[in-house]
Formats: C-alpha cells, structure tokens, sequence
C-alpha cells in the first residue's frame, strides 16, 4: 500500500513530465507544393503573452490583448510594427526589450482545409521557430520542439476539420527560458543556437524569440514524393547530364520514419524484398526544366516508376541539350531553371513539387603552393572547368531580430553584387538563411560558403538527435541550390577538441550521405585557411601571407557614415568631440555611442583611430570627421591587402573579407552599415574586384625623404580571354599634383586567372620632401587608349622614418600602425590645391520594387585631380549603392556614375538631391524629382 501511494504521488508531481507531449524533431525536410496542395500561413498571425505556460489552449479565451504580426520576424520586432515599443536599435531602446525572453509567447491563426484534403496526407510545417515550442490545432496538443533551423513538421489530417477552419496555436520560449541570469553566449549548453543571436559579438543586448520563418500546409496524396536531389554531374555548352534521385512513399509518410536507431547494436537486418507489396498503380515521373528566362519549357521527360509499399528511392541519368549553365558573379549569367517533378498515376497527376535549379559543376583542386599544416584542403575553385580567384565576403545575418523580408536580402546581395562579390561565407555564428537569401543569390550569380551554427564555442552538450535533425532538415532543403558551394561545421572553433568532435561528425557524415557534391570543412579557419586582423602596414600582407591558400576572414574596423550614426545615437551627446575614447569621462558622455560601438576595447579600437590620424587630425573630433577618416584609413587597408593576395595566385586562390553588413545600426568592421548603406571601404575593396585590375606592388607605405621606391606594377585577369596591346602607366605626384615621375610599358595578358607583372623601375623621393604624401596613380588602357583600370595609392614620407633603427623597425617585421598626432595628414594637404566639379542628371528611372536607378554624369572641369570624388544623395533615410565612388577624376575627365537608390521611408513623400563633391573642390547639388 505504501509502495502504491508513492507511486501516486510521484506520478502526480511530475505531472507535465508524466504526460510529456510528442517529441516533433525530424530529420526529414517536407518540400514545399505547388497549386492546391499547398496552402501558406506565413502571413498575419495574432501575438500575445504569458507569464508562465498554460496547460491548454482554453486557457488563452481570456488574454486580454493579442496584436498582429504581418510577417515572419522576431517578437522583438513584432512589438516594434506592432506600435507596442519604440525601434529597438535606436538610443538604448533596446533596454525597454529586456523582458520579452522571460515571457511565454502564444501565437494563433486560423486557415481553412478543404474537403477534397480529406484522405490524404496533411502536412503542417514550419519553417523556422526560435527555440523552444509547443504546437495545438483544434485544441489539442500536438507535441513540442526545439531547435531554430526547421520544424517541427507534423502530419495532422487526423486532427484537421475539413470543409471548414482550423485553429493552430504555437507556443514559443526563448533559447535562454530558465537560465536568464546563468546565461553564457559562449557556453550554450543543450541550445543550438548562434552565438551572435544569444548575446554575444555586438548583440549582447539583443537575445530574438519567435516564429522568424514562415509557416506551410502541404496535401499530398498516399503516395507521394519527397526530397529531390538534382545534381550536374557534367556539362558544357553541348549538354549537360544530370542525376535525378527523389524519394517515393506510398502508404506511409516520413514522418513515420526514423533515419536510423539510436541505441541497438544491429542498425537493420536483411529482409527479402519479395515480402513487399507492389504497388499496382502504374507510376510514372514527369521531370521538366522551364527556363526563368523565358518561361519556356526547356527539357522534358517522362519515365515509369517501379514502387513497393514503404519508402522507395528512384534514381534516373538525364541528358539535357544545349543547356545554359548557370555561372557566378563576373564568370558569366547565373541562368537558372525551374525544375518541376510530376508523379503521375496514368495521365492523372498525383504529386507535383518545383525549386529553383542551375546547371553547373563546382569542383575543388589543389593550389600549387606547399603544404603547411597536417590538415590541407583543396582552395582552388572551379566553376564549369573554370578556375578562377575567388573574390568573396563574409556574411552576418541581414537583421540582428530576423526581419528579413525577401526585398532585403535582394538590396543586399544586388549590392555584393555590384560589388563584384562572387561567394559570400555564412558566418558559423550567425544564421542558416531562409529559402528568400538562397533564391535572391541563385537569380543573382553569387555562390554561398554555408556555415552551420556553431561559432567561438564548444558544444559538448548538443543533444544530438535534435542536431542531427537540424543539420538534415537543411541539407535537404539547401542541396537544390545552385548557389549552395560549401558545406562548414563553423565558425573559430575547434572541430578536433573533445565535445566538438561529436557535432562535427554528425554533421560531415550527414554532408557525406545526403550531399556528396559539395564541398566540406569542418571549420574556418583549418587546413589552409586563416583568420587574420593584423594591425600594421597592409603592404606586408604580401611577404606575411605568401603561402596562405585561402584567406577566409580579415579586415579593418569603420565608422559607418555620420548621418547614420545620427540616426540611432543621441543628438545631445555628438554635440561633444569624439576624443579620448578610453577615458572614463567617455564612458560617462557617451553611453548611447558607446551602446552602439561593436568589440570598444584595446585590441580593436586604436588600430581604427591609429588609420584614421593619417587622414586627418582626430585629436577631438567630430562624428563627421572620424567617420570619414576611419572609413578612408580602413578602405586604404582593403585595397592594398585585397591586392597583394589578388597578385598572389595561384598559390593564393581566395579572399573573403570581414564583413558585408552588420545586423544592427553600430561602429564596427563593416563594408556597409546596419541600414544596408555602403561605406567607402566597400569601393576600395569593390575597384580590386574588377576583372581586369592594375596595382602597385609597394613594398611599404611609410618611407621617409630621399629614399627610392621601387615600382613593380601587375595587373590581375579574370576574363579567359587573352588581352594585347595594352598600355601599363604609373605616376607620381606630389601632394599638390604636380609631376615627380612617370613610366609606362606595354603588357599582354594570359588567359584568366593570371598575373602578369611589370618593373617599373625606381621613384627617386625627393630629399626635402618630409611628411608629406605622395600620389602614385596606375592606370591600364587598351590599344584605342580607353581605360581599363586605375589604382590610386598615397604613400607618406615621415619623419619618425628618418633615424635608421627607427626604419628598421618597421621594415624587418610586422610593427603597429603608427599614430600620427602632430600630421601628416591626408585631407588638409588635399584640400589646399583646388579643382572645379560640374555634374548633370542623365536619368532618373523608377524601379519596379520602388527603387530608383539613377544616372549622374561628372565632369573635373578644373585644372588638377579631384581627389576622393564622391557622389551622394540627401532628401531622407536612404541608402544606396553605386558603380563607383571615392575616386580620382583626373582634370577634364568625365565619369557615368550608375546609382541604385531606395528610400527606407517610403510613406514620406519629400524632394531628395544628388550631390557631388571631392576633398579639393566644392560641391555640386541637383534636385531629384519629389517621391510621390
């Protein structure tokens, strides 16, 4: 009796443990429909919350208030839409968010099935729930999840009302539920979930909960396919053959499935396949590719299908004529198919799925260069047989709270793309993307190094049917993408150590058996890449780095533009200089500033402000001043490192800065700001990203009067056609832009990718000339004397250089990038030799997303260079991206300058105005006609 009782009473004390709902986690992906299989839910839910959790959805009739959520994002972000908070990013508004990851959030929607559903399998997926959930339709519960990256998907006709509406109620918790206060970004414990999106690398007050992807309803009949896999296994402009293998269920469904066993010894015994029912149906597979161009059918091909009860995997070799490949950025047209598979019962269809397809062949080689390390990958990259450098970039998630609608990661990627981008590395810290970031990067021509979610940690507590579950939901979804090139387990972590070592090896076994075609690294950086953020002169990237394969992460810290950084910070405390920043009274004076400042700390900051008093003097100044000084420093540091490593191949084949865009509004390493606004570092980097492009191999940038300069130019090619007759000059000038030396030669290009380099000879530096900065101009002109390519350097003559040990020091090795307290300083010595600018409006052009597609032509119409000729545009919050900016327009010279303009406040209808302005001469204003 006593034995009973406890029994009882444990029983009742576990209570939701003793009752513990479903388990949703699944490895298995359920592709998205077309038509009336497929019905969509990812808009217009209704959001409230809770202190605790209920126990039924009963308990929700009395909520007092619940507001409306129009799309996927976070519920910080929802709040924000919603009117409930003020933008989170601005001030320290961000303060008054505190309180949502201690809440239980509740979602509810209503969508009706239709009868003909009935009989067939129902699918409700979603996409993307951040972290924990619980989901109920009609009341009941369901199950629950955990885990950001896919699901839960549950199988619900059983649960469904037909002919009518059905209620689903999502229940939501943050990854931190419970261990607010024990929370460690860097020790995330059971959660699997980024480091950045869990207070951590300039998001530290910043910690997203909530349906941030959107939501689905899939109808498939009882036999049914699922998980195409459609991969090149060749091709060329003759034909392509390509491999189909798609899953077939009949009778069953995947979620029924597990993908193997976790505890018994013995996996699977054999079983006579003879016990098996044929299915009698006479099957066929209807494969097709229309091409997006035209919409037109391109390929078709119909063949029948074998199928027993269970699960079946049909395998077919397709032979595609005259295809158009699909090609990255700079290599071609990213032309791209819609693959659309029928599964047909007779004539009649029974299950029809499409996705985005490109045909192409990715493939890794080795690079020439010696092995350095036990681990050594292949880096040299080729696309369709081609080789080619790699000109790549990392990637931070888009928006630190997930507000990513499709029009954003357009603007961004057209803007990598302008950029000339051709691979961007999904920081192991941020997210996997949404299917909107993949298609936006198939359609534009930009491969994608995916990282998965583990970054600057150790993960010995993943629960590893969850990871599982989360590493194949998105190789499933991810492996149709032409974009899709490399598969890694992270982000700066150790992928050997112990508690790793499980985590990786899920997820490369996962890569091995599901997605062979793609290229796999356990970690970045390892065997053959690096990280690298040195602080010195960047001309020594070439002797630092010259048997280095692949340069997987490096750069500069900047300060965004001054407009933007008004925008979000208090206008009482940048009334004040910006000086002395690791002073207490700093701290004090600048709390908003300082909220908004990434990495504020003695490592980072000084080699920011140490390139920024070479520009001007920053000894107390303003947000305009340091801004424009941090930007130049930092973008003189992309183009000479970006350069030398460019000028390196084939040893070296790829470079992927740090980092595209930050996710929030903040001073950090960035080529555009927190509002999708480039900074001058993303022309610098964007000019040495040009297929054809001269440099200057300077050994140093610091020298000092009476030395000689030794001129070793080269030019980078990427086109596989060979160039002749072209024309190689370099000039120097003083910083008044008067001549000091000039030479040329003529040069031939090779086929693409190669180097060809050429000896100049020596500049003699004049033996007064102390402190002051030198022009080295490097142009390439066809035989027609068009030009192909400039590169603009400045070099500065010191005095600090002049004492021999002095000298020494910074030619021998690696040293600090000086401080320059006293000058030479870049912007006041420009200043003092004036030009004239003139400028007219060629076009204004309405876009249909609601951009405008500007045309400005400049012209110098003075007598010396305009130096640092930028074009830019007021009038309102914009942002916008051009095809060159920040650049030296000799006297008489006109340039076409392309700008792609978006408003971000639409709603406000005002007048903007284009300006065009240099450091040396006055600005010319244009209106824009007003937005309407």
């Amino acid at each position: 009796m006593k034995s009973l009782f406890i029994v009882t009473m444990l029983t009742a004390m576990c209570g939701l443990a003793a009752e513990a709902p479903a388990g949703l986690s699944s490895p298995f992906y359920i592709q998205p429909r077309t038509g009336a299989q497929h019905i969509a839910l990812s808009e217009n839910w209704e959001l409230s919350w809770r202190d605790n959790q209920v126990g039924a959805t009963a308990e929700l009739a009395a909520q007092p208030k619940w507001f409306k959520v129009a799309y996927p994002q976070s519920v910080q972000m929802a709040l924000y839409h919603a009117g409930e908070l003020p933008h989170p990013y601005y001030n320290l508004n961000s303060k008054k968010y505190e309180w949502v990851d201690e809440k239980v959030w509740y979602y509810r929607k209503s969508f009706p099935l239709p009868p003909a559903a009935q009989g067939q399998f129902v699918f409700l997926v979603f996409d993307g729930i951040d972290y924990f959930s619980r989901v109920w339709l009609n009341g009941t519960l369901l199950g629950e999840h955990e885990g950001m990256f896919g699901g839960p998907s549950i199988e619900i006709s059983k649960h469904a009302r037909y002919g009518g509406a059905n209620e689903v109620v999502v229940e939501v918790r943050a990854g931190n539920w419970g261990n607010k206060r024990g929370w460690d970004s860097r020790k995330p414990g059971r959660v699997i979930k980024p480091w950045v999106l869990t207070g951590g690398l300039g998001a530290e007050m910043f910690f997203p909960v909530g349906m941030w992807q959107g939501a689905r309803v899939e109808i498939v009949p009882k036999v049914h396919l699922e998980r195409p896999f459609l991969a090149t296994l060749s091709a060329n402009a003759r034909e392509a053959r390509l491999r189909l293998k798609v899953e077939l269920l009949a009778g069953t469904q995947s979620l029924e499935r597990e993908l193997h066993a976790w505890n018994n010894a013995i996996l699977s015994l054999f079983r006579d396949a003879s016990a098996s029912k044929a299915v009698t149906e006479a099957l066929a597979l209807e494969v097709a590719l229309i091409d997006k161009s035209s919409g037109r059918p391109a390929f078709s091909r119909r063949f029948d299908v074998k199928a027993w009860e269970g699960r079946n995997w049909v395998e077919q070799d397709l032979v595609v004529p005259t295809p158009k490949l699909w090609w990255p950025n700079g290599l071609g047209e990213p032309n791209s198919y819609t693959a659309q598979l029928r599964l047909l019962s007779g004539d009649k269809p029974l299950d029809t799925m499409q996705f985005d397809y490109g045909i192409r062949t990715l493939e890794t080689l080795p690079t020439p260069g010696p092995q350095t390390t036990d681990r050594w990958e292949k880096w040299q990259f080729a696309v369709n047989g081609r080789k080619f450098f790699v000109k790549g970039m990392n990637w931070m998630p888009a928006d630190i709270l997930l507000d990513l609608p499709r029009e954003r990661y357009l603007w961004l990627l057209r803007a990598a793309k302008n950029a000339g981008i051709q691979m961007i590395r999904i920081w192991g810290a941020g997210l996997i993307e949404p299917e909107a970031f993949y298609s936006a990067a198939n359609e534009l021509g930009i491969l994608v190094w995916q990282d998965f979610p583990i970054g600057n940690t150790i993960v010995p507590d993943f629960p590893q049917r969850v990871w599982e579950a989360q590493v194949l939901q998105n190789i499933f979804r991810l492996r149709n993408h032409p974009a899709l090139a490399v598969y890694c387990g992270g982000n700066e972590f150790n992928a050997y150590g112990e508690g790793n070592a499980a985590a990786i090896g899920i997820l490369e076994r996962s890569v091995r058996d599901f997605d062979p075609t793609r290229a796999f690294r356990r970690t970045s950086p390892d065997a053959g890449s690096i990280h690298a953020y040195p602080d010195m002169d960047p001309t020594w990237y070439a002797r630092q780095y010259p048997l280095v394969p692949f340069m997987s992460e490096t750069g500069m810290h900047n300060i965004p533009s001054a407009a933007t950084i008004r925008e979000v910070v208090s206008a009482e405390e940048l009334k004040r200089p910006l000086s002395n920043m690791f002073s207490p009274e700093f701290e004090r004076q600048f709390v908003d500033f300082r909220h908004h400042f990434v990495e504020f700390n003695s490592a980072r900051v000084p080699r920011m402000l140490s390139r920024a008093s070479h520009i001007d003097d920053i000894s107390a100044p303003t947000i305009e001043t340091l801004a424009e000084g941090t930007q130049i420093g930092a973008g003189e540091f992309y183009q000479i490192f970006s350069e030398a490593l460019q000028a390196n191949y084939p040893v070296t084949a790829g470079l992927m800065p740090w980092v595209f865009k930050r996710p929030w509004p903040v001073v950090a390493i960035q080529l555009m700001d927190g509002f999708g606004h480039p900074t001058a570092p993303y022309y610098f980097l964007k000019r040495t990203y040009e297929e054809t492009h001269v440099l200057v191999r300077l050994p140093h940038l610091l020298w000092t009067a009476g030395e000689t300069i030794p001129m070793k130019a080269a030019v980078t090619h990427a086109s596989t056609a060979p160039a002749t007759g072209l024309t190689l000059s370099v000039e120097a000038q003083d910083d008044a832009f008067r001549p000091l030396w000039r030479k040329q030669s003529s040069v031939s290009l090779r086929p693409g990718p190669s180097v060809a380099n050429v000896d100049l000879g020596e500049l003699a530096v004049p033996k007064d000339y102390q402190d002051r900065f030198i022009f080295v101009v490097a142009e390439l002109r066809d035989s027609a004397g068009k030009l192909i390519s400039r590169s603009v350097y400045w070099p500065r003559t010191l005095s600090m250089l002049a004492d021999g040990q002095a000298r020494a020091r910074f030619r021998e090795r690696p040293t600090e990038w000086p401080t320059l307290t006293k000058g030479p300083w870049l912007k006041p010595a420009v200043a003092k030799s004036r030009t004239t600018l003139a400028m007219e409006l060629v076009s204004a052009k309405s876009l249909p997303d609601g951009d405008t597609r500007l045309e400005v032509r400049v012209r110098n119409t003075g007598k010396l260079p305009s130096f640092l000729t930028s074009v830019d545009v007021e009038g309102g919050r914009r942002a916008f991206f051009a095809g060159d900016n920040y650049f030296w327009l000799p006297a008489g010279e006109a340039r076409t300058v392309a700008v792609q303009l978006h408003w971000r406040e639409a709603s406000e209808p005002q007048a903007g105005r284009v300006i065009v302005s240099s450091w040396n001469a006055d600005s010319v204003v244009l209106p824009l006609t007003p937005r309407r």
